[in-house]
């Protein structure tokens, strides 16, 4: 060989190099990871990737914070000035020939209703009294920021938190305990656990550039038992979202052991980046490794079911399949999107309505006399299927003569969902506003006499009632993609 020839590089150095070269970039593989900074009642500061453990957890933007809504004051009085001329519910009750009346809210207004809010639209969360959280969304403040800037002052939360629209003001409840949850906070190795009861505030943004977590989001394909699939983010167990998390049960075919459960010996686990696929069995489920090792578990007899699968699909919102409803369960790569920028906080819903009368009206809409916001979830179930719908994929709703409502989303995909308020019988109607001028604060319209959204107070709605909607074709809102 020619002491100048050089010569060629191994076919490991080579596949390296291709490897390299494909791989995407670090920032992408991580886009769908929660990220932002935790600020501490004693002070302290943590920043980085967020894992909310514990009862319900999330760590993807696309995943939903659920709470539960008081439904505001001037919600309410608008229901009754459409159904009651404003007249209050009256209780009534006899006792010994003496009838007592007092005001009450009325029946479907006494209690706070299931809500939530996908995180990518969150910019500050902010932890009140009685487990109370304020929120500015993202259409009402920007949260980029760089290390060792705090963008939002305590002044800010608080103003942002009055102007967005009533029930953010003391008026959000958390379904779990928060002092029962804790935050795991990741960032270039280091990992640091934050009680809840310790948690004073949390601003949400893009993760820094070259930030690296140690485990990815579980994702997967979820195929129920009448052949519907759904994709996206997999919290397992409402616990386990992270692929280094594990999947437990007891190994079944132990012969000689009538009840192999009564011992430690034969229970079997499997971090969820060692699955392939679960496919539900009688027992429990048949787990496909990825090494092709086929293996059935079990629960013990006495257990109950797995809690629901449950998707966060990022052209929908959030699924829940019932584990007896369940087929199959596949997961793949997480593909590291939507990231935050994917979010747009929101916007206000608009539309036309149609009447059973064919009389069409097309305004600023409220649905169920509550929600407004194109982040805010349509609910309803369909074969063991829990629907959390959010608003700004919708584009139309149709009720059905027989029951409940045809809900056909942007992506083409249409589901026929039955129950609660949302899509029922106890829809409590849907309001027309005009809409606001364009470039005018929320429910401002424009003055001739002195420029768009110059105070002026919003006119009147036209009510709806249930019994008399036949449909609604919802204006696009936003963003296109995830969370607009």
């Amino acid at each position: 060989m020619p002491a100048n020839r050089m010569p060629l590089p191994s076919m490991r150095v080579c596949v390296a190099a291709l490897l390299l070269f494909c791989a995407p970039p670090l920032q992408a593989q991580h886009e769908d990871r929660i990220w932002g900074r935790v600020f501490t009642e004693g002070g302290e500061v943590h920043e980085g990737f967020i894992h909310v453990v514990r009862w319900r957890a999330a760590a993807s933007w696309a995943d939903v914070l659920t709470a539960l809504k008081e439904i505001p004051e001037e919600h309410y009085q608008d229901w009754l000035n459409a159904t009651r001329d404003g007249e209050p519910h009256v209780g009534t009750v006899e006792l010994k020939g003496y009838r007592i009346t007092w005001e009450q809210k009325h029946p479907a207004f006494e209690r706070p209703q299931l809500s939530g809010i996908r995180l990518g639209h969150i910019a500050v969360l902010t932890i009140g009294e009685e487990e109370k959280v304020h929120l500015v969304t993202r259409s009402h403040r920007d949260t980029r920021f760089e290390p060792g800037d705090t963008v939002v002052a305590e002044d800010a939360v608080d103003v942002g938190a009055v102007g967005m629209w009533g029930w953010v003001d003391h008026m959000m409840t958390l379904t779990w305990s928060w002092n029962n949850t804790s935050l795991r906070i990741e960032n270039q190795g280091r990992r640091i656990e934050v009680d809840g009861e310790d948690v004073a505030r949390i601003e949400f943004g893009a993760p820094l550039s070259g930030s690296a977590h140690g485990s990815p989001r579980l994702y997967g394909t979820v195929e129920d038992r009448s052949g519907r699939s759904f994709t996206g983010f997999v919290t397992w167990n409402r616990r386990q979202v992270l692929e280094s998390q594990s999947l437990t049960g007891t190994w079944q075919d132990v012969p000689e052991l009538a009840n192999p459960w009564e011992s430690d010996e034969y229970k079997r686990s499997f971090r969820f980046s060692e699955i392939r696929s679960l496919e539900r069995t009688p027992c429990f489920a048949k787990v496909t490794l990825k090494s092709d090792t086929v293996m059935e578990l079990c629960y013990k007899p006495f257990e109950s079911d797995p809690r629901p699968v449950q998707i966060s699909d990022p052209e929908l919102g959030l699924v829940e399949v019932d584990w007896d409803a369940v087929r199959t369960l596949r997961f793949e790569p997480s593909p590291g999107l939507p990231g935050y920028d994917a979010f747009d906080g929101g916007r206000l819903l608009s539309g036309t309505v149609v009447t059973r009368d064919g009389e069409e009206i097309t305004g600023r809409i409220r649905w169920d006399a509550d929600e407004e916001w194109s982040w805010e979830l349509l609910q309803g179930a369909s074969d063991g299927v829990d629907f959390s719908i959010e608003f700004g994929y919708i584009t139309r709703i149709e009720r059905q003569e027989s029951e409940g409502a045809r809900v056909t989303l942007r992506d083409g995909r249409s589901f026929h969902l039955t129950g609660g308020y949302d899509v029922g019988r106890d829809n409590r109607g849907i309001f027309i506003f005009p809409a606001p001028t364009e470039g005018a604060a929320d429910g401002a319209v424009e003055d001739p006499a002195e420029g768009p959204g110059v105070g002026k107070p919003e006119p009147e709605g036209r009510y709806v009632a249930w019994e008399d909607f036949h449909e609604v074709r919802f204006h696009p809102v936003g963003k296109r993609g995830a969370g607009s």
